[in-house]
C-alpha cells in the first residue's frame, strides 16, 4: 500500500520504458475538494475531465514522505468525483494522475492537485493516544482497523451516556500512524470490512449500518421494537435488539444477535448466597436472527428454548440490560458472538454469563455440541457437552473462530474462574489469553494446541470484550484485549467494584508458533495525562482497501 517516493518514480521510470504514455488533455483541470461529509476528515475528492475515453484511472497521494497509489474504474467515478482516502493528519498532499484506455494506452499529466488534510482532534474527549509500543521487521505498511470505544468510570455522574453517545472506527498503518477516521453519535460494537469494500457496524442504539469509505450510508437497518427510540429512516426488522455481532452471509442476508424477554418464577437474586430469597425476574435472553436485505426474518433460534434458565453465571444479575433500556431485568446469557459455519448449515454462538461456546445446527435448531465447563446443564445437555481438562475451561470468553486448519480459536478473558455459587480466584490470579483448541466432534474430545499463557510478556487482565483473527499472509495471530484493568489499583479492586477504576487497551500481533512472539503492538491511553477519559476497544482487524494498490 504504502511506497517510497523513489520507488514509486522508479516504478514510473521502467513503466514508461515499456509503454509509451501520452499526455492527458483535460477539458476541466483537476481540483481536490474537502469531503462534505464531517465524519470522514480524513477523505477528499478528485475531479477532472479529458478528452480521452480512458478506462483506468490510477491516483498517486503524495505526502513528501510517502506515497500511496489509488487505481479506480472510470464507473467508480462519483458526482463528487473519485474518492483520496488512506492519507496522513496535517500534511500537504499532491496529486498526479495516470489514465489508462481500453486498449492499454497511458496518459499522464504534469497537472498536479494539492490540499492540505486536517490535524487530529486535540480534544482527550473525542481522540485517543495511539502509542506503537513493540514493533519487529514490519516493513510491509499494513492496515489495521479498530474501534476506539471512550470510557468515563461509570462512578462519575452522566458516565453511561458519555460513554454510549460517540462511536468511532479508526484506521491507522503499521506505524501507528492515522489514515482514516469515522465518527457517529452511538457506541459501536461490532464492525466488519465487506468484500465491496463497505464498512459494517452495529450500534449501542440497536442499528446495524453499511457506510462507504466516504461515510455515506449505503444500507442502514434498525430492530423495530428496540427501547431507544421510535420510527427512523431506516430498514425495520422485527427484532427486539441488535447486540453485540452481526455477520453477512453468502447468500447477502445478515445473521444477528438479538434478545427476546421472559418472566421467569423463583428466580435466582444473589450470585454469591445460594440459599438467598428467590422472586420473580424479568429475564433477558439471547435470539438469533437472519433477515433479508429488505429485514424480513428468515430464521431465528431462541437460547430458551435450548438452554437451561436456571443456569446462571457471576454478573447475571447486573445492570447491563438495564442501562440498555430495559428496568428491572437479569442478564442471563449474554451471547457476544454469532459465527456461521456455512459449509455445515451450522453457527456458533458465544455466550459470556455461560462461559460456553454453543454450535447449533440451523436446520434443527439443535445444539450439536458444547463447550464450557460441565456444571448446570442437566441431563438432556450431558451428552453434548465436549471433555475439556479442567485447567483448560474458558471464562467470559469472546471472539470464537475455527482456524484455516479447522481449530478453535478465542480470547479466554479468564474472569472469575468459576460460577455460582463457587469461590472466585481475585483478578491478579486470572490473566487474559488467547488460546486454540482441537476439538475431535466423534468422540467429543479437545486439546489444547497453542495459547498466549506464556508469551514472556507481562500478565494483563481484561474484563470485557476481546477479539482474535487469524492473518491471511503470515499466518499470526491478532489479539484485541477489549477493556484491561490498570493493575494499579488491584489492592483495592474487585470484580464488583471494577467499574469505577480507569481501564485501556491494546492490540497485539503474535506468531503463530510455539513460542509465541509480540511482533507489533499497539496501546490506547488517555490524549492527557490529566483527562478522565479512557479508551476500550471492541475489536480490531488486519483490513487491505479494495482500491489501494499494493
Amino acid at each position: 500500500m504504502k511506497l517510497s517516493v523513489a520507488l514509486f518514480v522508479g516504478m514510473l521510470i521502467i513503466s514508461s520504458s515499456c509503454i509509451e504514455e501520452k499526455s492527458i488533455k483535460f477539458t476541466q483541470l483537476p481540483t481536490v475538494e474537502k469531503n462534505t461529509n464531517h465524519q470522514v476528515p480524513l477523505s477528499a475528492f478528485l475531479n477532472f475531465e479529458t478528452e480521452q475515453d480512458y478506462d483506468s484511472v490510477f491516483i498517486a497521494i503524495n505526502d513528501g514522505v510517502n506515497i500511496s497509489e489509488l487505481k479506480y474504474n472510470r464507473e467508480d467515478k462519483t458526482k463528487n468525483g473519485y474518492l483520496l482516502v488512506l492519507m496522513r493528519a496535517g500534511k500537504k498532499i499532491n496529486i498526479s494522475l495516470r489514465l489508462k484506455d481500453k486498449k492499454g494506452n497511458i496518459y499522464s499529466s504534469d497537472e498536479i492537485a494539492s490540499f492540505a488534510t486536517p490535524k487530529l482532534p486535540t480534544d482527550d474527549k473525542v481522540f485517543p493516544k495511539i502509542e506503537v509500543t513493540k514493533k519487529q521487521n514490519k516493513e510491509k505498511q499494513e492496515l489495521t482497523l479498530f474501534n476506539p470505544r471512550r470510557r468515563m468510570p461509570i462512578s462519575q455522574a452522566g458516565s453511561n451516556s458519555f460513554n454510549t453517545m460517540f462511536g468511532m472506527l479508526v484506521i491507522i498503518n503499521q506505524d501507528g500512524e492515522v489514515l482514516w477516521y469515522y465518527n457517529t453519535n452511538s457506541r459501536i460494537s461490532d464492525f466488519d470490512m465487506l468484500p465491496n469494500g463497505n464498512i459494517s457496524y452495529m450500534t449501542q442504539d440497536n442499528r446495524i449500518v453499511e457506510i462507504d469509505l466516504a461515510g455515506n450510508i449505503i444500507n442502514h437497518w434498525y430492530a423495530v421494537n428496540r427501547p431507544d427510540g421510535g420510527k427512523i429512516d431506516a430498514i425495520p426488522v422485527d427484532a427486539e435488539t441488535f447486540h453485540h455481532d452481526v455477520s453477512l452471509l453468502p447468500n447477502g442476508n445478515r445473521l444477528v444477535l438479538s434478545t427476546e424477554i421472559k418472566y421467569i418464577d423463583n428466580y435466582y437474586t444473589s450470585e454469591t448466597e445460594k440459599d438467598a430469597p428467590r422472586k420473580r425476574q424479568k429475564v433477558v435472553g439471547d435470539v438469533v436472527i437472519e433477515f433479508t436485505p429488505k429485514g424480513d426474518v428468515v430464521h431465528k433460534w431462541s437460547a430458551f428454548d435450548e438452554m437451561p434458565v436456571m443456569r446462571i453465571g457471576y454478573f447475571t444479575l447486573s445492570d447491563y440490560w438495564v442501562r440498555r433500556g430495559y428496568p428491572n431485568s437479569v442478564d442471563w446469557s449474554h451471547a457476544n458472538a454469532i459465527v456461521p459455519l456455512p459449509n455445515e448449515d451450522a453457527y456458533l454462538v458465544n455466550f459470556r454469563r455461560q462461559s460456553a461456546i454453543v454450535k447449533v445446527s440451523k436446520k434443527s435448531g439443535k445444539i450439536d455440541w458444547i463447550f464450557a465447563e460441565p456444571t448446570g446443564w442437566g441431563e438432556t445437555l450431558k451428552e453434548k457437552l465436549l471433555t475439556i481438562p479442567q485447567d483448560g475451561w474458558n471464562w467470559d470468553q469472546h471472539s470464537p473462530h475455527f482456524t484455516k486448519t479447522g481449530n478453535l480459536l478465542f480470547f479466554n478473558n479468564n474472569n472469575f474462574q468459576a460460577r455460582p455459587f463457587n469461590k472466585t480466584k481475585p483478578i491478579n490470579e486470572s490473566p487474559s489469553y488467547v488460546v486454540e483448541y482441537k476439538i475431535n466432534e466423534e468422540n467429543r474430545t479437545v486439546e489444547k494446541v497453542w495459547s498466549t499463557e506464556n508469551d514472556q510478556e507481562q500478565q494483563v487482565h481484561s474484563v470485557a470484550m476481546g477479539r482474535v483473527s487469524e492473518l491471511e499472509d503470515s499466518g499470526n495471530i491478532l489479539a484485541c484485549y477489549g477493556a484491561l484493568l490498570n493493575s494499579e489499583y488491584f489492592d483495592k479492586m474487585t470484580w464488583w467494584n471494577r467499574g469505577k477504576y480507569p481501564q485501556w487497551t491494546m492490540v497485539r500481533e503474535y506468531t503463530h508458533t510455539q513460542n509465541p512472539q509480540v511482533v507489533w503492538e499497539i496501546q490506547l491511553h488517555p490524549l492527557t495525562k490529566d483527562s478522565q477519559v479512557g479508551w476500550t476497544l471492541f475489536g480490531a482487524d488486519r483490513i487491505k482497501i479494495k482500491n489501494v494498490v499494493e
